[in-house]
């Protein structure tokens, strides 16, 4: 009888070692629950939600929608932005999107396209022509177009980026040219770097809307993103500088959160 006993204890505690061999361990579930999508991670490291600079990668994804929102201590004012890409054939996509003007106190919309005409994998580094159409207000057709030349690489964790930019209205009466770069280093889920915007303004502001234009201002900084499932979460602090027509320059600290993803 005693042996019986002892052979139905064993019989019952092996096929419990059993079973717990072969559940799935908790952590790999969720290890495996929590690794974000390849196409935002990518998206990210590419530079496709940065506040400055605009990424050469075109047509990556079939849309992406990205917003940010933060406060200028240069200008003393809100500032913010909502774009949201979506690509039309191959290296061909179409951008739209809304940018808080500090100068005309509400939102300015812009719209354009984008096509990549260089690949690193084929020509060594990435790069894209965009031309935007930015009016000077929703119900105001007037406005200003401006022209990126964007660049880019990608080494191995570091990826680095750089738009040259010329705007001019119709007419001529203001003209500005930016210079805009970022450098990223991605670890895991999170990526950071550098993302900054030079801009100044090209000979002589004719109007009273152009003349209230900055001369040149400054936004730079650090920023750090994280994925979050299908989002991508961002911020960024630094330094802002501001000269205007007829007024000493200002100084501040700039600082921004914003979310975004791709489809």
């Amino acid at each position: 009888m005693k042996m019986l006993v002892h052979t139905a204890i064993a019989v019952t505690l092996g096929a419990s070692a059993t079973a717990r061999a072969q559940a799935p361990a908790p952590e790999a579930e969720a290890e495996v629950a929590t690794t974000p999508p390849p196409q935002i991670t990518t998206a990210v490291r590419d530079g496709a939600v940065l506040p400055s600079t605009l990424s050469p990668r075109v047509g990556a994804n079939a849309a992406l929608a990205f917003g940010f929102a933060g406060y200028d201590g240069a200008r003393s004012a809100p500032i913010g932005s909502a774009t949201a890409e979506v690509r039309v054939w191959g290296p061909f996509a179409l951008r739209g999107g809304a940018e808080y003007s500090t100068v005309r106190k509400e939102p300015r919309p812009t719209i354009g396209g984008r096509v990549q005409l260089l690949r690193q994998e084929r020509h060594g580094v990435d790069g894209s022509l965009s031309v935007f159409y930015r009016p000077e207000g929703f119900t105001e057709p007037e406005g200003e177009i401006e022209t990126f030349v964007s660049l880019g690489r990608r080494f191995d964790r570091i990826t680095v980026l750089g738009n040259l930019v010329y705007g001019q209205d119709p007419e001529g009466n203001e003209r500005d040219g930016e210079v805009r770069f970022a450098s990223l280093y991605a670890a895991g889920r999170w990526t950071f770097g550098v993302d900054s915007r030079l801009r100044f303004a090209i000979g002589t502001q004719k109007s009273a809307m152009a003349q209230a234009e900055p001369k040149f201002d400054l936004l730079a900084g650090p920023i750090a993103a994280a994925t979050v499932g299908p989002v991508a979460l961002f911020a960024q602090a630094g330094p802002s500088v501001l000269k205007l027509a007829g007024s000493s320059t200002s100084a501040g600290v700039a600082a921004l959160g914003g979310l975004g993803s791709v489809f």
